[in-house]
């Protein structure tokens, strides 16, 4: 009899050691708000790109925005900018922004990008050096079909009275949770067999 209570003590302790190792290995990295900012120089102009969330779950919506500033005097008026994200995330109706001034209906909205066209709207924008940057928001949401624990790329193209700028995949990355939409730790069921 002591020796199977001593088993069943045994068994117990192995699949709480189990439990909370897989809840450890989740969560290193992957659940939790993590804002992740990248900036670059290109002559003189300056940006800042920022994921509200590099690591959300499916359902989640994350605001991604890139901010354009210019190091010397010289003004740039911003004709076009195209967003780039992975195509499990869906763009929020309404949400695209620049200096909060919404971008509809002059948006362009493709599974893989946005891309807004400010020649067409009503007010134009001039990045000018030691003022306020211009700043381009959008919102995703994060779909269930997104790969998990994997890195998915993000970036921006855009155009400009002083020329363009090519940075479609610099960044910074998303890496979607493992977790299910609500929460839920769906994926630990399949590690318990539940």
């Amino acid at each position: 009899m002591a020796s199977r209570n001593m088993m069943r003590g045994i068994a117990s302790g192995a699949a709480t050691t189990l439990a909370a190792g897989a809840l450890t290995l989740l969560s290193t990295g992957i659940a939790g708000a993590a804002t992740a900012n990248i900036t670059w120089d290109d002559y003189y102009s300056h940006f800042t790109r920022t994921v509200s969330n590099a690591t959300p779950n499916a359902g989640e919506i994350i605001t991604v925005s890139t901010k354009f500033e210019r190091t010397n005097s010289t003004d740039e008026k911003l004709d076009w900018v195209k967003d780039f994200h992975p195509t499990c995330l869906t763009y929020v109706p309404n949400s695209a922004k620049l200096n909060n001034q919404p971008v509809e209906p002059y948006l362009d909205i493709k599974p893989g990008y946005i891309a807004a066209d400010f020649n067409a709207t009503s007010y134009r924008v001039i990045v000018k050096q030691n003022t306020a940057p211009a700043i381009l928001s959008a919102q995703y949401t994060v779909g269930t079909d997104c790969a998990r624990g994997t890195k998915l790329t993000t970036g921006m193209d855009y155009s400009g009275s002083l020329g363009s700028g090519s940075y479609g995949t610099k960044g910074p990355a998303i890496t979607v949770s493992y977790l299910t939409p609500g929460g839920g730790a769906g994926s630990l069921g399949s590690i318990f067999g539940s």
